[in-house]
């Protein structure tokens, strides 16, 4: 999420994103400078990513962040394949997370493959988890404001540590020098737990969205203050989470080298972005896809993974960086065909005026069975301006879900809110049930957000974000957000079960009409790379550190 002005249709429906950032809005052909690179320059950040970068980050990972992992069953107690093995070995190839000292290793069931013609997301987004976020605009991070830093979320307690100057995870690591790592594992172990995440279980979430920035991936290089806190050994700690409980997760690549919007949401708050037509940070981009893709296929926990978002909130101004992004979307989709394991790729579309017929060939080009191209969209109704006509934001949520028809492949809402100028219980929890079903009409949704904490600046100016905060909403026990037990269900991790919990729940758009994406499934092209992958894993023991319990399999029973 960012505040800024979107051009899309979907966005025009709710009105502008209108907050005033440190940078200010933009229009017309952004000033972003243009570099050219050598290919050989573009070689030596792949190799060094893929080689002794990767190296280094497990060794790290080894040092202090090993995995507690648990054991996990299928609902008829048999083990299901998932997606494939990193090396594609024969059988009895072990893959292995590193091993804390004295820690055992147990076998990790994977999950099902997560197939986005058929599951129904019910997500949470994680903001602040991994990219830190402050004033003006959201990002999703694994543990808190980190990943991409901008202090909104949590704007006394970034104040607190960074200075009143902070305004993005830039300034955070800037301002705090060697002090930053330190401050961001300490926010990073407590802005979500485990014990939240049962939370969000029992109030049927099945998916987490896990925004990520580049720094934790690949290095950083002269004049960025950014600093690797170990981000990836808390998205795989994550990751395990989501395993004991059948749930999934979507990484979320939410900043960019050069920053691909100026905005905090990419990490960076700035009039000066430099990732469009700057070859040198775009091939640090396509090597962060490729420490990512390598990443998941080694981790025992890759089962859950049920996409990759290649990138969050793009800007482009001119036909130039348009087609500059789709060639970084084309790379992307070619490099996850080629890896040891494919996953779903995620792509944003841009503000695009129009964006669902300006991106129609690009995704039609890619249509498979199961889908391996998702379109995600932001269109936060009664937003942006805020409003407070009720039936009119009801009616905004039906006319947004009437233009996601049609399309070849799922769109998915991955970020989503009840924030409007409405502040009843009695509407949030229309609007809630509202928007969760509808957008169930295609491949689900991700809400914005798990977590938001009001400042006392904010709130002395009147600014109340709370609505932002799925937690606050299952705190003010008003009913607002549904659980499980009201359901009569065990969980909404199985496509029967989720879909019996949206059904539970009472819209105002009606049921899901014929031509919900995608279409004709039978007439399409298999996804050949997946399937071939699942073979490869059929044959791979996944081990991890921890010790296996029976509530875990409980998690698994339908």
């Amino acid at each position: 999420m960012s505040y800024a002005s979107p051009e899309d249709s979907s966005a025009q429906l709710a009105g502008e994103k209108n907050v005033p950032t440190r940078a200010g809005r933009r229009s017309g052909v952004s000033p972003w400078l243009k570099v050219g690179v050598p290919v050989a320059i573009i070689a030596v950040i792949l190799a060094a990513v893929l080689g002794g970068v990767l190296g280094s980050r497990a060794a790290k990972n080894n040092s202090n962040k090993a995995v507690g992992a648990s054991d996990g069953s299928s609902s008829d107690g048999t083990t299901k394949s998932s997606r494939g093995s990193a090396t594609g070995s024969s059988s009895g190839a072990v893959a292995t997370a590193l091993a804390a000292p004295g820690a055992g290793n147990v076998t990790i069931v994977p999950l099902k493959a997560w197939e986005w013609g058929t599951d129904k997301a019910i997500g949470m987004c994680l903001g602040e988890l991994e990219v830190a976020k402050i004033r003006g605009s959201c990002a999703d991070g694994v543990f808190g404001p980190l990943s991409s830093s901008s202090q909104w979320m949590d704007e006394d307690w970034f104040i607190s540590v960074a200075g009143a100057n902070s305004w993005d995870q830039w300034d955070f690591t800037q301002n705090l020098g060697d002090k930053a790592a330190a401050a961001l594992d300490d926010h990073y172990s407590s802005w979500v737990t485990e014990a939240d995440i049962e939370v969000m279980f029992q109030h049927g979430v099945n998916q987490l969205r896990i925004p990520t920035g580049f720094w934790s991936w690949i290095p950083t290089v002269a004049g960025e203050p950014y600093v690797n806190a170990g981000e990836v050994a808390y998205l795989e700690k994550a990751m395990a989470w989501c395993h004991a409980r059948g749930m999934y997760v979507l990484i979320d690549l939410h900043g960019l080298p050069g920053s691909q919007n100026g905005e905090e949401s990419s990490g960076h708050n700035t009039t000066s972005p430099a990732w469009f037509g700057n070859t040198v940070n775009q091939g640090r981009s396509d090597a962060m896809v490729l420490a990512v893709l390598d990443f998941v296929a080694k981790s025992p926990y890759r089962s859950v993974v049920a996409g990759l978002e290649v990138i969050n909130e793009p800007r482009p101004y001119t036909p130039a960086q348009y087609t500059e992004l789709s060639d970084y979307y084309s790379r992307s989709y070619t490099a996850i065909q080629a890896s040891a394991w494919p996953i779903t790729m995620f792509i944003h579309g841009a503000f695009i005026a129009n964006q669902f017929t300006y991106w129609l060939p690009f995704v039609s080009a890619r249509v498979t069975n199961p889908p391996s191209l998702v379109f995600e969209d932001h269109p936060y109704p009664g937003n942006f301006p805020i409003q407070n006509n009720t039936a009119d934001i009801l009616s905004q949520v039906c006319t947004a879900a009437n233009k996601y028809l049609g399309f070849p492949v799922p769109i998915v809402i991955t970020e989503w809110s009840v924030y409007t100028g409405v502040k009843t219980a009695a509407f949030e929890t229309s609007f809630y049930a509202s928007q969760l079903t509808t957008w169930a009409w295609n491949g689900g949704s991700h809400y914005w957000s798990f977590k938001l904490i009001p400042s006392s600046i904010q709130l002395s100016i009147g600014l109340d974000y709370s609505q932002y905060s799925w937690i606050t909403l299952v705190n003010n026990a008003t009913g607002t957000i549904p659980t499980l037990a009201s359901a009569n269900l065990p969980n909404a991790t199985t496509p029967d079960n989720a879909n019996a919990f949206l059904s539970s729940l009472t819209g105002n758009c009606g049921v899901a009409p014929a031509n919900t994406a995608p279409y004709n499934t039978g007439a399409v092209s298999a996804w050949l790379p997946e399937a071939s992958a699942l073979s490869s894993a059929a044959t791979v023991t996944l081990k991890a550190t921890g010790t296996a319990g029976s509530r875990v399999r409980r998690r698994f029973q339908s």
